[in-house]
């Protein structure tokens, strides 16, 4: 048994955030149903691939896929037969379009009063910004999020990875479940209406709160915490550490293994407020004691205290971690047109239904044939419609 075992989730979606959305869902035992344009399918499909890339077999893993055309009638109508069963329907076209395909949650609620349509744009689906495109680096910077990251004096900087379609991501897998929590209570279904610049937004809770409680804008400080010191990177002899102090008691146990006296002692550094007005100084003496031990030594000290301090890694260096490995979050499947491919595991541990890759991401078209089966639909219509470029079969273009 599964947690969403029975639950069927049709992806319209592509690229990031809409698709990690209905991975997670699949993950979880959801039966999903990912729709693409015969001939290319989802663009990830080509990132340092030909059809079939690491990044997209990561991001679209326990899926069954089928390549319809939705600009043409026969093909929209085959879709929206499929919407017309599903639990959830997962789309991130620019508001509109989908309405106009025939596939748009007015539409499709007349006929499934119970579906949970998610829609995943950049900016939403009313307001100044709709008709907009909207990707990851955008919604970086008009969040906020490079306002705060980088050195002192540097540009805006935005955060490595996809972060903001990934926030995305979990924020319509997070809204969708309890959307079919709040169904199997009522009966109702609902449009649910995710942006990437709400979400990313919706990451920066504590750095919102002091602006408006303070009125400043917030500068660029690095790898500091603007309000609390030691909570920051501090160099060792081969690397890099980070610590973070929450009180006085774990501040003193901080300076007994640093073996300091001047940090425990003087009045400039013996509280937190005085410690940020003097952190000039105060990291100087730090980074002079770290300088005398390599990172893991230091780690293994602190940790001894009770002190939260842990390495930063080169990304290489992430997966030999034993706590990594330990939790499982590395994956390996075997994907066709690719091979051996890792990629993140689900990231939560449950004890009575855990998430299992089930079956890896399809081929362009490959479950196109057994779908429409489903639908009623027998072999010859099928093979008229495949010839009629309506849809393509098995892998083909």
């Amino acid at each position: 048994m599964t947690m969403l075992e029975g639950i069927r989730v049709l992806d319209l979606s592509r690229v990031i955030a809409g698709p990690y959305c209905a991975t997670l869902m699949g993950d979880l035992g959801a039966d999903v149903i990912k729709v693409e344009r015969p001939g290319r399918g989802d663009d990830l499909r080509w990132t340092h691939g030909d059809g079939m890339s690491a990044v997209f077999a990561a991001i679209n893993r326990n899926k069954r896929g089928i390549a319809v055309d939705l600009q043409a009638p026969e093909g929209a109508g085959l879709v929206f037969e499929l919407a017309r069963r599903a639990d959830v329907v997962v789309e991130n076209f620019l508001p509109g379009v989908a309405a106009r395909l025939g596939l748009g949650y007015d539409g499709l609620s007349a006929s499934n009063p119970g579906v949970v349509y998610v829609s995943v744009t950049g900016f939403g689906q009313t307001g100044p910004y709709a008709a907009r495109a909207g990707y990851n680096t955008i919604a970086q910077g008009m969040s906020g999020l490079m306002a705060l990251t980088g050195m002192p004096g540097s540009p805006p900087t935005k955060v490595g990875g996809s972060v903001a379609d990934l926030a995305a991501g979990f924020l319509a897998f997070g809204v969708a479940t309890a959307a079919l929590v709040h169904r199997q209570r009522t009966g109702q279904g609902q449009h649910l209406d995710v942006s990437l610049l709400a979400s990313t937004l919706a990451l920066l809770p504590d750095p919102v709160a002091h602006y408006f409680d303070s009125g400043t804008r917030p500068t660029r400080i690095g790898n500091r915490n603007p309000i609390l010191t030691p909570a920051e990177a501090f160099r060792t002899r081969d690397g890099w550490l980070q610590v973070v102090i929450m009180n006085p008691d774990q501040y003193a146990r901080f300076c007994t293994v640093l073996g300091n006296a001047r940090l425990a002692t003087e009045p400039a550094f013996a509280t937190n407020d005085s410690r940020l007005v003097h952190h000039d100084e105060f990291r100087a003496l730090v980074e002079a004691a770290l300088a005398e031990a390599p990172t893991g030594e230091w780690v293994a000290r602190f940790q001894g205290v009770q002190v939260a301090a842990g390495p930063i890694y080169e990304f290489d260096e992430v997966f030999e971690d034993a706590q990594v490995r330990h939790l499982g979050l590395v994956a390996e499947v075997d994907q066709p047109g690719y091979g051996k491919a890792k990629m993140l595991a689900f990231p939560v541990r449950a004890s009575a239904t855990p998430a299992r890759i089930r079956r890896p991401a399809p081929l362009l078209g490959e479950h196109t044939a057994d779908v429409l089966g489903e639908l009623g639909l027998a072999t010859i219509e099928v093979e008229r419609l495949a010839a009629a470029g309506v849809v393509a079969l098995g892998g083909s273009s």
